[in-house]
């Protein structure tokens, strides 16, 4: 996927967890701004992968940056 887009630039693929399923989006660059974890899963086809994860909110600029926020109720436990 990360091949096909244009100059092969968009290479951050983000797995977004939905109320309905998930939802693939690639970024150009990602900017994580919550704490993360690592995590292992066991992938059909291609076996264990490891990623990192967070819980925040997900946005896309109009550079193609991906930035995750806090969610408003993870702010408010911040402060």
């Amino acid at each position: 996927m990360a091949a096909e887009s244009p100059n092969g630039e968009w290479t951050w693929r983000v797995i977004l967890e939905e109320p309905d399923g998930f939802k693939e989006v690639l970024v150009k660059r990602l900017v994580v701004n919550v704490p993360s974890f690592s995590k292992e899963d066991e992938m059909p086809v291609v076996g264990r992968k490891f990623h990192m994860a967070c819980r925040g909110t997900f946005r896309l600029d109009d550079e193609g940056t991906g930035i995750i926020d806090p969610s408003p109720s993870q702010a408010a436990s911040l402060w």
